[in-house]
């Protein structure tokens, strides 16, 4: 009886440890410091959601900023630039 009850605390143990080991090394890491790739998706996210927007209120109260200059607004509100059809970052680097 002693052994077995011995042998589920470890077992317990292991799987707590390994199920936070799994948490710590995948998505706890992908959150903190994504890919750059998980980067330009979440730039034009952003920008998609904002010039819409924009676009919206325009199109809805006929005052505000036109897509073009939404797009442009909306730029400079979250420190972006267009390159090759996506939304780049200043403050990362591009991998080579």
């Amino acid at each position: 009886m002693i052994r077995l009850s011995v042998l589920t605390r470890i077992a317990t143990l292991a799987a707590i440890v390994a199920a936070g080991y799994w948490y710590w090394s995948g998505p706890y890491q992908e959150k903190t410091n994504p890919s750059y790739e998980a980067r330009i998706e979440e730039n034009d996210r952003k920008m998609a959601e904002c010039v819409r927007g924009a676009s919206y209120r325009f199109g809805a109260t006929g005052s505000g900023a036109n897509t073009a200059a939404a797009q442009e607004r909306c730029a400079q509100e979250y420190n972006l630039y267009e390159l090759d059809g996506h939304w780049h970052n200043y403050e990362t680097t591009r991998p080579h």
